[in-house]
């Protein structure tokens, strides 16, 4: 069993959305050790296979961010209404 044969991952994907929200990824995570300020244990992955972003580095997440934001806020005609945004720096 531990030297079954298998075939590697493809290099890129063979299928991908032409669209928006065409075909979305979903993942639960959880539980988490610490409850969140409103007692949650659990959390919610949603990618848009069309617009989702992978980042090369850490420094790149706010501009990665700001073209999200441009994005959904375009194409849904509502705003993101934040005063702040809180992002966690520290490795895991």
């Amino acid at each position: 069993m531990g030297k079954q044969f298998h075939k590697s991952f493809p290099k890129k994907s063979t299928s991908r959305a032409s669209q928006l929200l065409q075909e979305i990824h979903v993942d639960i995570c959880g539980p988490i050790k610490l409850y969140s300020f409103s007692k949650n244990l659990y959390f919610l992955f949603v990618i848009d296979d069309y617009s989702r972003y992978f980042l090369k580095e850490r420094s790149s997440v706010f501009n990665c961010f700001k073209n999200f934001k441009a994005l959904i806020e375009k194409e849904s005609s509502y705003f993101i209404k934040i005063k702040s945004l809180m992002i966690d720096w520290e490795r895991g």
